[in-house]
């Protein structure tokens, strides 16, 4: 979903979107981002993200990691973004995997798998 000036927003409004959307196989974890606008691997942007149950925007910044270029079997276009090394990256990860405490290892599809 683009955002303004070149800022992408992310809402994730609940859990099943928010597994299908996380990458815990990346180094760091990664989220998906669906998204019509075109990126390479390695492009560097930043989303604001909002996590479920929250109202809260997080700043990320990330490099593109994995891209769907259209929607096919179910699986909508977008782009996978790491999660950075900063704080802010980590403070992601950590709540992604706090709302998906027990269910990361799960075998349901994904956006990307």
């Amino acid at each position: 979903m683009p955002g303004i000036g070149g800022i992408l927003t992310c809402n994730i409004e609940d859990e099943a979107t928010l597994y299908a959307s996380y990458l815990p196989f990346v180094n760091n974890g990664a989220i998906f981002v669906p998204s019509d606008r075109p990126q390479k691997l390695g492009d560097e942007v930043f989303v604001a993200i909002t996590l479920p149950g929250s109202s809260e925007r997080m700043p990320l910044n990330g490099k593109v990691v994995w891209i769907n270029y259209k929607s096919q079997s179910g699986r909508p276009a977008g782009f996978a973004v790491q999660f950075g090394q900063d704080a802010v990256g980590l403070k992601v990860k950590n709540e992604v995997e706090r709302l998906l405490a027990g269910k990361v290892d799960s075998t349901q599809a994904t956006f990307t798998m």
